[in-house]
């Protein structure tokens, strides 16, 4: 019929703007990832309420150093309750930033996603604190500026305090989003302090210790930047060729 206009309704080769894709979830954070954040801010809480003068001067030191001689009077931080508090929080969340690092960058999640791994980076920063901390004491025992190498271990507890705080803060965020951006943003802001902490004991050292600049500067490359620049290399080498030799 040439008056008859046939419709046909063509559903062949359709397709439809709203096909379901599935999700691919790069890395989910274990449970005792969120453990260990809660329980460092469990310990930074009982240091704030429980000795909460003591928790404000070790914060003032960093950026007053006539606190320092108020604090010594009273109470040695270092071999305190709030010392060791502040040492085992800034090891543990150390250690998870430094997991998560290891894990985002080299995309090895059956490698270094486990417990296990997390208790090695723990034990390695834990070791290389303490081998730190009897250098300093030893460095200053040997050449007799006690008080310089005191100052110098208070100050670097303080710094740990601050930087507990803050890994707090981007530890939660890492644990859901745990992207390389973040984690460039954690780690650079991390090395700022360490920086900032690296070049006042430098200057507070020498006028405690009455050292010339280039011993001094001798003193803090085997105590501060040697370590560090290790550490750093050790970790690049992990995440580049699965081994830190």
């Amino acid at each position: 019929m040439n008056g008859t206009i046939d419709f046909q309704i063509v559903t062949e080769n359709v397709v439809s703007a709203m096909e379901p894709h599935a999700r691919v979830a790069e890395y989910i954070s274990p449970s005792w990832n969120f453990i260990i954040v809660f329980l460092a801010m469990l310990m930074m809480v009982f240091n704030k309420q429980l000795f909460t003068q003591r928790f404000r001067m070790m914060l003032a030191v960093f950026y007053q150093p006539s606190d320092f001689d108020k604090m010594s009077r009273e109470w040695n931080p270092v071999m305190s309750v709030n010392g060791l508090s502040i040492f085992i929080t800034y090891t543990a969340l150390l250690g998870l930033i430094v997991q998560k690092i290891v894990i985002v960058f080299s995309g090895n999640t059956m490698l270094y996603g486990g417990w296990s791994f997390y208790v090695d980076v723990c034990v390695f920063i834990a070791m290389l604190l303490i081998v730190q901390y009897l250098f300093i004491n030893l460095y200053g025992w040997l050449f007799s500026f006690e008080a310089a190498a005191s100052h110098h271990e208070v100050t670097h507890l303080s710094c740990m305090t601050w930087l507990n705080i803050m890994m707090i803060v981007f530890g939660l965020i890492i644990l859901f989003y745990p992207t390389k951006i973040i984690l460039i943003i954690t780690i650079s802001i991390l090395l700022i302090i360490i920086g900032i902490r690296i070049i006042k004991t430098f200057f507070e050292f020498q006028i405690l210790s009455k050292m010339n600049l280039f011993n001094i500067f001798l003193y803090l490359c085997t105590l501060e930047i040697i370590p560090l620049s290790v550490a750093v290399t050790m970790l690049r080498r992990l995440i580049v060729t699965n081994c830190v030799l």
